[in-house]
């Protein structure tokens, strides 16, 4: 008797571990991050932090600038609950995104707002269109001065080279901008300002 009784107790057990198993765990997120300026993976580190709907901070990934799959993914959540994902990166805004969960995989592909402030697809029209266009350039550090044959180039072109030094804003802002400007150029020089520009203009291919 007293043996049938502690295999009822082992088996009704075994049951609430089965029955728990399929209520909790079996939710994830899984996701990616995305730029709203090239609609790609940021051009920085990324910082993707899971936080409970009250706030409460329940795991972090880490997207490194050099991570290609650029994925993100967090297990054994409780499904039919509301989750909190915040995302941080240099050079965008901070933002965070309510995921609700279910019983199985939540796909979640976040897109974050760039900061460009003048540097950007619209200053880039604007500056061509009164003259006042650049070349951007991040030498870090130890910036490069102008050359005579750079001056020349400029004065040619009516263009400016300009290096952030290590003040760098938002590299995809400087890569619309500076895209922009050499699709521009192609229009009304042709190729040959290509032969002549700096090679350490940013994007430049």
């Amino acid at each position: 008797m007293k043996k049938n009784l502690h295999i009822r107790k082992t088996i009704l057990a075994l049951t609430l571990l089965l029955v728990c198993g399929i209520c909790f765990g079996q939710s994830e997120i899984v996701g990616t991050v995305n730029s709203n300026i090239t609609n790609a993976k940021p051009n920085s580190n990324i910082y993707v932090e899971l936080l409970s709907d009250e706030d409460l901070k329940l795991d972090k990934v880490f997207l490194s600038i050099k991570d290609t799959l650029n994925s993100f993914i967090f297990k054994n959540l409780e499904p039919n609950q509301l989750y909190k994902i915040k995302v941080s990166a240099f050079g965008y805004d901070d933002q965070i995104f309510d995921i609700n969960t279910i019983n199985g995989t939540v796909k979640a592909d976040l897109i974050i707002k760039g900061v460009c402030g003048f540097v950007s697809l619209k200053t880039a029209e604007r500056d061509w269109n009164r003259k006042k266009a650049k070349l951007y350039l991040v030498s870090g550090i130890s910036s490069i001065g102008n050359s005579k044959t750079d001056k020349i180039f400029e004065k040619k072109y009516k263009i400016k080279y300009y290096d952030f030094g290590d003040t760098v804003p938002n590299m995809e802002c400087i890569q619309v901008y500076n895209e922009r400007i050499f699709k521009l150029m192609d229009e009304k020089y042709g190729t040959e300002w290509r032969k002549k520009v700096r090679s350490d203009v940013e994007y430049l291919k």
